[in-house]
């Protein structure tokens, strides 16, 4: 069970993907913030339409209150996120850095691109070569990745 930020749904989704994220974690959650977001990639043209295979969350009222003060840092994907996150102790898929940060203070457990790449290959869905091209393709299409190759993690 995970809940998917942004970041990371485009990377998969733009390099066709997507697949992996079912197959890495047994439960996809994104929030109605997120999904709004992907969306308007969509409409743009630079995204595929969204799987069937993620849960949509709804912020509950007891989230909105930690939602609202992390809106002024964060975007509000990465704000549901992080309070869904936080509150319902579901671990967040995010390659925001400042996302990442507050997850770290706040205690949710956090991973990203690289994180479920890695976790991919650790579990056989995919060879550690195939992994390295993923990545190289979400570079090329603009993910600013940490690491160049999965060596350096694996």
């Amino acid at each position: 069970m995970v809940l998917v930020d942004n970041t990371v749904l485009s990377n998969f989704a733009k390099v066709g993907r997507v697949d992996l994220l079912s197959k890495a974690f047994e439960k996809l959650f994104v929030t109605e913030q997120v999904k709004e977001e992907f969306e308007f990639g969509v409409k743009r043209g630079v995204l595929p339409a969204l799987p069937r295979n993620f849960e949509i969350l709804r912020l509950e009222e007891y989230e909105l209150d930690i939602y609202n003060s992390l809106r002024t840092n964060l975007g509000k994907g990465e704000a549901s996120c992080l309070a869904i996150a936080k509150n319902r102790k579901i671990p967040l898929l995010t390659d925001d850095f400042d996302a990442r940060k507050v997850a770290n203070i706040l205690g949710v457990p956090v991973s990203g691109t690289v994180g479920v790449l890695a976790r991919c290959v650790e579990k056989n869905l995919i060879s550690k070569d195939e992994g390295n091209q993923i990545l190289k393709e979400m570079i090329a299409k603009g993910f600013y990745s940490p690491i160049s190759d999965l060596d350096e993690i694996l």
